[in-house]
């Protein structure tokens, strides 16, 4: 992983280099400082998204538009809004949630600077791949839940709504009317939890980068991961089994694609720790040969 030399191998005092010591309170300030110019870079983005919010609000409603046409249900797609604030409060999450995904780089950056001081040389060289892939995957995470995820929950709840509304010959008739507020904010928290669930991987790697972490301890361990993928999609998604397990199954998907990213970048440590092992065993043949000698 880092630069070292055969002297710093052997002595076990491998440090990063030009590593400067900080206290409890140093990192403390250094946290605050990432976090004040990650959030300016949002402000920044969120200006910008709310001028065009009109344009945003298209945009976030088309998957609602194409289930109520899927659906059968005629005439101009509608949801409510049950007061002027209401909207407002709307647009501006609309403009929040956008912003995020737009400034991402500008998050990672400072989330890698953050951590960068403790990293050796070569590893800090790897700031503009890991910005890069983060940023990626994180739009990506957005990207495939807007066109895959979103459409199919919204097919299923708007469907669900319907049926319930047209059967049976209850006292009490259900009328289904969709709010905005409640669409968005459904949406909203679908796109941010896949574009969490999609920097996974990354962290895989960089976990086993750090020898943290190997193939074999992924397999190990599947069974509490998908458990934990399960309780993510609930946390994460609406309060129902449908987006959970819409979310669960990629995330369960990528964790087997982790197991393939780990065990490709500790290749390298396996072959190291084969050639050592070798050794040993070689310098064990020897003592033993030479014991039968005397």
């Amino acid at each position: 992983m880092a630069d070292k030399t055969d002297e710093e191998e052997d002595s076990g005092t491998v440090t990063p280099e030009d590593d400067v010591p900080m206290s409890f309170f140093d990192h403390l300030n250094e946290l605050r400082k990432r976090l004040v110019r990650s959030a300016f870079g949002i402000v920044i983005a969120f200006i910008v998204c709310y001028v065009f919010v009109g344009e945003l609000r298209t945009i976030m409603l088309v998957p609602f538009y194409d289930s109520w046409v899927s659906v059968g249900l005629e005439g101009q797609a509608q949801l409510q809004a049950l007061s002027a604030l209401e909207t407002f409060l709307t647009d501006l999450r609309i403009a929040v949630i956008v912003a995020i995904f737009i400034a991402g780089p500008i998050v990672f950056y400072q989330m890698w600077m953050f951590i960068a001081p403790g990293l050796y040389r070569s590893e800090r060289n790897l700031v503009v791949p890991f910005v890069a892939t983060s940023a990626v995957m994180f739009l990506g995470g957005g990207v495939f839940c807007y066109y895959f995820v979103v459409p199919v929950a919204t097919d299923f709840f708007l469907q669900y709504s319907l049926d319930t509304a047209a059967g049976g010959d209850a006292a009490v008739s259900i009328k289904p009317n969709f709010t905005y507020q409640s669409y968005v904010q459904y949406e909203t928290r679908l796109l941010l939890g896949f574009g969490a669930m999609f920097e996974f991987p990354l962290g895989v790697y960089f976990l086993t980068k750090a020898g943290v972490i190997t193939h074999k301890t992924l397999l190990r361990h599947w069974k509490l991961m998908t458990l934990i993928f399960f309780i993510a999609g609930a946390l994460l998604t609406p309060p129902e089994p449908v987006t959970q397990v819409l979310m669960a199954a990629p995330m369960i998907g990528l964790f087997w694609a982790s197991v393939g990213v780990a065990f490709v970048v500790s290749k390298d440590e396996r072959e190291r720790i084969d050639r050592l092992e070798t050794e040993l065993a070689e310098m064990d043949d020897d003592d033993e040969s030479d014991e039968s000698e005397d």
